[in-house]
């Protein structure tokens, strides 16, 4: 299968370009955590997509829909519009029932407690004599619905939000999946996709990953796990596989990409941009499962396509950042590798942790290595694991890469691979 468009909606901008630039030049895309209704001296730092692009979004969403989404899905269906739009017009005559859709979103919905903190406030300041006492009136303006309590409006509530309002906004009748959770959904999501074009389901798929962890109960419990960088006098920094490492920065964003059969893409004239090769999935260290058996996963989808260690152009970890994930992957790194000198990079410390839309992230960004053979350094990394791991530091790694393996965990116990390949065409 190949991906012959790419939409991205980061805190890095708005692109994959936006996405490679930042990469290449280790210049991570974190701020100070900012919310109109979570108040927190806790949450130092968080990877937000910017306010003008996160305008852009909303106003990709025709008006009638956006009652019915919420700020992330509209990163969603812009991400899916640019996808669209780079797969080229000859895309767009594909019946709408011979598309596919697949969603990966992250357990991001609303209600959430944000929403009602909002709905509250607007009561405070409401004298008309049915706000405030009105539990239906206050439920109805927490779903962004004041006027009357519209049930349909409990979209907003559910986990395949974020499919819901691409398949109206854009037009999808197809086989579709909605997948939740982390960048396991992710995995889950183009191993769907890549079964139903080999199946003959769909004539061409889009797969989409989006979510944010900006919701208070979510960045509790992260903060409570220990999972999230503390931000010192300098702010945070993800310090992927650092000795100095001491959590993670929690983000926001949304990828999607077109996946069409090859034979299809070049018999309409598309460009492919990448060979996706397959992906793995299965519980991780948290479930019991040893560094040496969650190597064989990695191992296989490698072996599957005639690859090795030693053949592997580049390794993209996925470095969290926290001291327990990143000991857990370096030894997997070690188990995986042993000392085959291939070189391993990580996005992390630029976009921060994106969940559901992590491994589309690092899928969209493998044309750039194909294209300039370079692989950028780690940000922030200065003492690494000393195992024989080859960690691209300081600059980057001028290497022709031809095939890219990306390792993903997940905070809820899943681990997981996908590899991509330069397509024959190049």
């Amino acid at each position: 299968m190949v991906v012959t468009g790419i939409g991205a909606v980061l805190p890095t901008g708005r692109g994959p370009e936006a996405l490679w630039s930042a990469w290449r030049q280790a210049q991570p895309a974190l701020s100070p955590y900012r919310d109109p209704y979570v108040r927190t001296r806790k949450i130092s730092h968080f990877g937000h997509v910017p306010d003008a692009l996160q305008e852009e979004s909303r106003d990709s969403v025709p008006h009638k829909l956006r009652k019915f989404g919420t700020p992330f899905t509209f990163n969603a269906v812009l991400a899916a519009q640019d996808a669209m739009a780079a797969a080229g017009e000859s895309w767009q005559q594909v019946p709408e029932e011979r598309r596919g859709l697949y969603v990966a979103q992250d357990d991001s919905t609303d209600l959430s407690a944000a929403a009602f903190h909002k709905a509250l406030d607007n009561a405070r300041t409401d004298h008309s004599p049915e706000a405030g006492v009105n539990l239906t009136r206050l439920v109805a303006e927490a779903f962004g619905n004041a006027a009357t309590f519209n049930p349909f409006t409990v979209i907003r509530a559910l986990n395949n939000n974020t499919l819901a309002l691409i398949s109206i906004a854009q037009r999808f009748r197809g086989d579709c999946a909605a997948f939740v959770q982390d960048a396991g959904a992710a995995l889950g999501a183009l191993q769907r996709a890549a079964f139903t074009l080999r199946e003959g389901t769909c004539d061409t798929a889009l797969v989409v990953g989006a979510g944010s962890y900006n919701e208070p109960l979510k960045l509790a419990a992260q903060y409570r796990a220990g999972h999230l960088t503390p931000g010192g006098p300098d702010g945070a920094a993800v310090r992927s596989f650092d000795a100095e490492r001491d959590g993670t920065v929690l983000a926001e964003g949304a990828v999607a990409l077109v996946l069409e059969r090859a034979g299809d893409a070049a018999a309409r004239g598309a460009r492919p941009l990448v060979t996706f090769l397959g992906a793995a999935l299965r519980p991780a260290v948290d479930s019991g499962v040893g560094p040496s058996a969650l190597a064989e996963g990695p191992r296989g989808l490698l072996a599957e396509h005639g690859l090795t260690p030693d053949t592997l152009g580049a390794l993209l970890a996925d470095g969290k950042g926290t001291v327990r994930h990143d000991a857990a992957e370096a030894e997997l790194l070690r188990a995986l590798l042993k000392d085959s000198g291939v070189p391993v990079g990580s996005l992390r410390p630029v976009t921060g942790t994106l969940g559901a839309a992590g491994p589309l992230a690092e899928l969209a960004l493998a044309p750039h290595l194909f294209a300039t053979g370079e692989l950028p350094p780690i940000a922030h990394l200065r003492t690494p694991p000393d195992d024989g791991t080859d960690f691209v530091m300081g600059a980057p790694r001028k290497r022709r890469i031809d095939s890219v393996l990306s390792l993903h965990s997940t905070f809820n116990g899943f681990a997981g691979a996908l590899l991509a390949q330069r397509p024959h065409t190049d």
